[in-house]
This record gives structure tokens, C-alpha cells and sequence, in this order.
């Protein structure tokens, strides 16, 4: 079953009386609807709002600052609203922060009177109460989500559409999984569902599908442009593929950039060190930063990265990287894109 989404948006309008060109003729006033989503139709709908947000337009034009900002947003909304709502089916006490705490009762968590947990709590209750689990690729891709859309929501932030795709597909991945596993684990709950839950389900997968189509295409068009690089790529802190080389601006300029084919993103020395030890939890601290031989600095050192060189030759070159810690990783400053040599022994 494919579906089409202007049915699917005509479907809602039938469901809910509100038409986005105004006022359904179910509803003239558009003020008769009353606000009612239960907690997984709330992050179904969350979640095809980011499929509608990152599509592009009838002429393929891509997605607007404002369409990404939503689909960030929104994207972090559904994660939230499901974990939790998971953790609800457990307990319903699970999904606040302080459950010892005396003043908490039943009555005021149907009120919505009470602190909720922390979502970095939600995916370690869910892991550890409720069983359910979560490679270290699915819990790097959600903090980076919340981290994303914290910048976003606090800072203001700055991300181009590949990379926020490329974040969107992955988080996207792990939710329909979570949804289909955890949620809805068996036909008899798919069946109980209904089919405007199925429908949903289906909308969301197709738009998936369509980011996962794009990025391969993207990924095959700038391969050849990473052949002989090796050496100096490495997986990109914002869409996680193995695309970031770190690189001369020119060749007769000694200074570094640091910048990723696919999601276009460039950083700066220092800042790529940072965010790499924290996304890998190398475990820096900020005392513990090795001193390159070669250039001298320490701030734009990180420990532990793998290369796309020191990758073993079965992993594809789009995949997640392997657990840290390996043999094959090496200290590396971005600074002058060379591994951290030891100093030459004093006498």
C-alpha cells in the first residue's frame, strides 16, 4: 500500500475538521475540534510532519530554513512523546523525573502536573526497566538530535539540509523500529491500531525510503571524489557518514579546514577535536588533551579516531563506524591533518 500524501492530508481534515486552507464545511467556525492526541498518535503525527517538512515540492525544490527547523523540532517532539509513552506502558510513574519524590501522585501525572525525565533518562529507563535495546549508533544518533535541537531552540543554529537528511533518516530508522518492536510488536497490535495508525506507519516509511534513496545517490556521486583521501577522512560529527576530510584550503596555503563532502559542513580545527571526543566519548577531559609533536597544539587533538583508511575492508564506506577503542584508531590533530607522533626522547 503506497500512500499518497495529499489523500493522507485529506484524511486528516476528515479526522480532525481543520483544513489547512481554513476552516473544514464539517467545522465553519474552526473552533469545534478539541485538542485530543494520545501519546503515540501524538508522535505518529510528529513524525509525519518531519516527512512532509524534508520533502521536497512538486518542483523538487528542497526543504526551506523554516521547513528545517520544524522538521528538527519535530523530529525530537516524537522521539521524546514515544520513548516516554513506552515507558508509560511499564509504568505510568516511569516517566516522571523524580519518582520518590512525596508530592507525585497518579493524579497529578494525569494532570501533567510534574517534571518529566530528561530524554538521555528516557533511553537509559527504556534500555534498563523496560529491556528494550539500543546500539550505541541509535543512542549517538538521538543525542546528537537533542543536542541539535537544543542549539536550535536555545542558541540559534546553522545546519544545511544534508545534514540535517542524514540525521533525520537515522533517528527515523531507529523510531519505525521502536514503533513496530516495542509499541506495536504483533499483528493482533497493529490490528487493534486501526487503520489511520497504519496509515501513518506507511506514509512515514516512504518518506524514509525517499531520504535513504537521496542520500545513496549523494554517496555515490561524491565517492570518487574521496579515493586517495583515506588517510584524512573521517566520520562526520553532524551526518555521521564517513565523508569529513580534513584538508588545505589550497595547496599553497598551510592552514587546515576541516569540511564535509556530503553534508557540506565545515568546522574549525579545535572545534572538530572537541566535538569528535565528546560524540565519541574518548574520554577527554579537559586536562587530558595530547600535544602534537608536529604542529604543537593541543586544543585540536582527539584521541582515538578512526580513519576511513584504518576501517577494516568489508565495512561500507556510508556505514557507522566501529566501536572505539579499537586497534586500528590513532591520536589525530585536525590541525595539520597528521597522526600525534611522540616527541623525540630528551639527550
Amino acid at each position: 500500500m503506497t500512500v499518497n500524501p495529499y489523500e493522507r492530508r485529506l484524511k486528516i481534515e476528515e479526522r480532525t475538521g481543520v483544513s489547512r486552507f481554513g476552516p473544514s464545511p464539517r467545522d465553519p467556525t474552526g473552533s469545534g475540534t478539541p485538542l485530543a492526541f494520545p501519546p503515540i498518535d501524538n508522535g505518529l503525527d510528529y513524525l509525519v510532519s518531519v516527512v512532509d517538512h524534508l520533502a521536497p515540492d512538486e518542483h523538487g525544490e528542497k526543504p526551506g530554513p523554516r521547513q528545517l527547523k520544524y522538521a528538527v523540532l519535530h523530529l525530537q517532539a516524537a522521539a521524546e512523546v514515544l520513548l516516554k509513552a513506552r515507558l508509560e506502558q511499564e509504568h505510568w510513574s516511569l516517566v516522571a523525573e523524580k519518582v520518590t519524590d512525596r508530592r507525585f501522585s497518579r493524579a497529578k501525572f494525569e494532570k501533567g502536573d510534574f517534571t518529566s525525565i530528561a530524554p538521555g533518562e528516557a533511553l537509559r529507563r527504556i534500555r534498563d526497566i523496560a529491556g528494550f535495546e539500543i546500539s550505541a549508533a541509535e543512542e549517538k544518533s538521538l543525542d546528537a538530535l537533542t543536542k541539535t535541537r537544543n542549539a536550535l531552540q536555545h542558541y540559534g543554529l546553522t545546519e544545511t539540509y544534508e545534514s540535517v537528511e542524514a540525521l533525520a533518516a537515522k533517528v527515523l530508522d531507529f523510531l519505525i523500529r521502536f514503533l513496530y518492536e516495542a509499541l506495536y510488536p504483533d499483528v493482533q497490535a497493529l490490528a487493534a491500531a486501526g487503520d489511520d495508525v497504519l496509515q501513518d506507519l506507511e506514509y512515514i516509511s516512504v518518506g524514509v525510503n525517499r531520504m535513504h534513496t537521496y542520500i545513496t545517490e549523494r554517496l555515490e556521486r561524491i565517492r570518487p571524489s574521496l579515493r586517495g583521501l583515506e588517510a584524512l577522512t573521517v566520520q562526520c560529527p553532524r551526518c555521521f557518514h564517513n565523508t569529513l576530510v580534513i584538508e588545505h584550503n589550497r595547496a599553497s596555503d598551510p592552514r587546515v579546514t576541516p569540511r564535509c563532502r556530503f553534508c557540506h559542513v565545515e568546522w574549525l580545527p579545535f572545534a572538530l577535536a572537541y566535538e569528535y571526543s565528546v560524540m565519541h566519548n574518548s574520554g577527554m577531559g579537559t586536562g587530558d588533551f595530547p600535544t602534537c609533536s608536529g604542529c604543537g597544539s593541543s586544543r585540536a587533538v582527539a584521541r582515538e579516531v578512526i580513519r576511513v583508511c584504518d576501517l577494516p575492508p568489508t565495512t561500507e564506506d556510508e556505514g557507522p563506524l566501529p566501536e572505539f577503542h579499537s586497534p586500528g584508531s590513532v591520536d589525530f590533530c585536525f590541525e595539520c591533518a597528521a597522526p600525534v607522533t611522540a616527541p623525540a626522547p630528551e639527550g
